[in-house]
């Protein structure tokens, strides 16, 4: 179905949780989390999921496999994050629902802010105010896997998922990678396109260029003297595909091989990446 920007905002716009709605923040406080703090819903104390829509940048764009991690870098692979940005769309509707979604996160940021300096979650160029999202590549898990083949044919020994054995981490970071799988496991980010969860090998190139949904939460910290936020992502929903991009019908099944979980899409692109440059 071919997207559609003046339709999409006629409906979504004034949805309760829409950051351009006016009535966004209403029923929301911040709350003391397990470190900083976060937006809940003053009702069920959850924390409150947002949608905005923007244009993702090629800027820092890092939703490859291992995120934004570095060879010979001072963070370790399991602290790496998927990263990208989104900015101002050209669509004069979806444009001034950006905007007006700009203003509503920085209200969010004065309701606790202290200081002057307000980083991460807003960044600002030449190009205008852009959003930046995050998520963690791996998390902890909640039992160890055996790192042998005799600890893990012991009955009852938690066994190697098949996300992990099959993750297309990059060759360069392989050893890394080999000595953490058995603690910590990598997701997927959840970024579907028709319905379909895109594959993590093509995830910075389907982002590249796109228009797309984004649920998220956010979260603040102080560290010293700076107020520091966070937009984490949720679900990312591609509703076009950015200009260089043509997709394919190729599809595989998702590695759990679960049949009520989507299916990961291939999305090529004429000059195919997996990762752009920061």
């Amino acid at each position: 179905m071919t997207f559609d920007p003046k339709t999409y905002h006629d409906t979504h716009w004034t949805l309760s949780n829409h950051i351009s709605s006016l009535n966004v923040l209403d029923g929301t406080i911040w709350q003391h989390g397990e470190s900083g703090l976060e937006l809940i819903d003053e009702n069920n104390e959850l924390p409150v999921k947002l949608v905005t829509v923007g244009r993702v940048s090629a800027y820092r764009l890092k939703c490859g496999p291992a995120g934004n991690h570095i060879a010979n870098g001072m963070s370790p692979l399991e602290k790496a994050k998927y990263q990208f940005h989104i900015s101002r769309p050209a669509h004069h509707d979806l444009a001034e629902d950006y905007q007006a979604g700009i203003s509503t996160l920085e209200a969010l940021q004065s309701q606790v802010a202290t200081t002057k300096h307000r980083g991460s979650m807003i960044v600002e160029d030449v190009t205008g105010k852009m959003i930046r999202f995050i998520k963690n590549v791996f998390t902890l898990r909640e039992n160890a896997i055996p790192d042998s083949p005799h600890g893990q044919a012991v009955e009852g020994a938690p066994q190697m998922d098949q996300e992990t054995a099959n993750w297309p981490i990059p060759d360069e970071f392989a050893l890394p990678f080999d000595s953490i799988k058995y603690i910590y496991k990598p997701t997927p980010l959840p970024v579907f396109y028709e319905g379909d969860l895109i594959d993590p090998i093509h995830t910075n190139t389907a982002l590249n260029g796109s228009i797309s949904e984004i649920e998220f939460t956010v979260r603040h910290w102080k560290i010293e003297d700076h107020d520091t936020f966070q937009a984490s992502v949720e679900k990312i929903t591609i509703l076009r595909l950015g200009a260089v991009h043509h997709k394919t019908n190729y599809k595989r099944p998702h590695v759990n091989n679960d049949k009520d979980q989507p299916e990961k899409k291939k999305i090529h692109r004429d000059a195919d990446a997996s990762s752009s440059k920061a």
